[in-house]
C-alpha cells in the first residue's frame, strides 16, 4: 500500500489533499500533520510528503533537511504561498513545487505524474570498483564522494567507507555523466549529497565536509545550479 503524509497548518490543505487523493486512490493510505514537530516525530516510510513551506516552528525547508537525513526517496512536494521558494531549499531535492491555492485537478494530474515517475525513476546504476576490501559493486546514488589521500582513493558510501588504488581523475571519467564532479584537484563528489556550500567547504548530507577549490568556486557553483535545474526538468520529461 502507498502511503502519503501532508504537513500543513492550514486544516482546509490537509482536508483538501487527503480529500482528493481518497477519490483519486481509495487504497493509498494518507497521514495529516499540522507542524514540522509532529511528521518528525511520527516519520515512517512515505512515497509523498506534501510539505507546507511556512509553517509555525520547523518550517518546511528545515524539516525537509531532516527527513532527507534518514529518507532519500520520498518524493517531497513543497507547498508554498510564494513565488520565491528555492532559495536555501536545493539541498531537500523536491520533486515539485506547488502555488497556493492549489485545485483538486491540479493534485490529481500531479499524482498520475509522481506514481508513473516512481514507477519510472530510481533506476539504479551499480559501478563496481576493485577495492582492499574486495569487489566492491555500489549504487551510484550511494556514493558520497571519492578522496584522493596517502597515495589511495577512499569511497565514501552511505554504507562504509572503502580503500583503492588509482587516479582520481580516472573516478572522474568514469562518473562525470552520473552528476559527479571534481570541486578539488584530490576529491569528487556526487552532486546528490551535496546540502549546502559555506564559503569554500561543501557540507555533505551525511556529515562530512571537503573542499572547494578557490579556482574553481565559481565555475563549480555554476555547475551545481545547472545539476539541479537539470535534474528536475529531467523528472518531469520522464513522467511524460
Amino acid at each position: 500500500m502507498h502511503q502519503i503524509a501532508v504537513c500543513d497548518d492550514e486544516q482546509i490543505v490537509c482536508d483538501m489533499v487527503s480529500e482528493t487523493v481518497s477519490r483519486w486512490k481509495p487504497d493509498v493510505k494518507v497521514q495529516c500533520f499540522s507542524s514540522g514537530e509532529a511528521l518528525l516525530a511520527a516519520y515512517d516510510f512515505f512515497d509523498v510528503i506534501f510539505l507546507d513551506i511556512d509553517m509555525q516552528g520547523i518550517n518546511g525547508i528545515e524539516t525537509g533537511r531532516r527527513i532527507r537525513k534518514k529518507d532519500h526517496e520520498t518524493k517531497i512536494i513543497y507547498l508554498t504561498s510564494y513565488r520565491d521558494y528555492v532559495a536555501g531549499a536545493f539541498e531537500v531535492h523536491a520533486f515539485q513545487y506547488l502555488l497556493k491555492p492549489i485545485s483538486p485537478a491540479q493534485l490529481t494530474h500531479l499524482l498520475d505524474e509522481i506514481f508513473q515517475y516512481v514507477k519510472k525513476a530510481d533506476r539504479r546504476t551499480i559501478l563496481d570498483f576493485q577495492t582492499n576490501e574486495g569487489i566492491v559493486c555500489a549504487d551510484a546514488a550511494e556514493i558520497c564522494y571519492f578522496e584522493f589521500t596517502d597515495r589511495k582513493i577512499r569511497m565514501v558510501t552511505l554504507n562504509g567507507v572503502y580503500t583503492m588504488r588509482g587516479k582520481i581523475s580516472s573516478i572522474y571519467d568514469r562518473t562525470s555523466s552520473l552528476g559527479f564532479s571534481m570541486p578539488h584537484k584530490s576529491f569528487v563528489v556526487n552532486f546528490l549529497h551535496v546540502k549546502n556550500v559555506r564559503n569554500l567547504d561543501i557540507i555533505l548530507d551525511n556529515g562530512d565536509s571537503i573542499p572547494l577549490s578557490q579556482k574553481k568556486q565559481r565555475a563549480w557553483k555554476q555547475e551545481l545550479t545547472n545539476y539541479l535545474s537539470e535534474r528536475l526538468e529531467r523528472q518531469r520529461r520522464e513522467v511524460e
